[in-house]
């Protein structure tokens, strides 16, 4: 389980710098990248997350750091 806690720590950092790459980035097609691995990986995030609670293993007293997501689907629309 530690191991899992270990990847979803580290999922997470990873999603906050691509989306802060996205936001650096001066080139549309770099900032689109950074911005569509930012959210795969913030998804994959939430994936963890729910597995680490569903193991039981989860501590209330955890505070992390939530990284936006915003689906392609949901920028198109509005």
């Amino acid at each position: 389980m530690k191991d899992l806690r270990r990847r979803l720590e580290k999922v997470r950092a990873d999603a906050r710098e691509f989306a802060l790459m996205s936001q650096l980035a001066t080139d549309v097609e770099k900032r689109e990248l950074f911005k569509r691995l930012a959210d795969e990986l913030a998804l994959e995030a939430l994936e963890l997350e729910l597995i680490v609670k569903q193991k039981g293993q989860s501590d209330p007293g955890d505070q992390h750091e939530v990284v936006e997501f915003k689906s392609s689907f949901q920028k198109k629309r509005g």
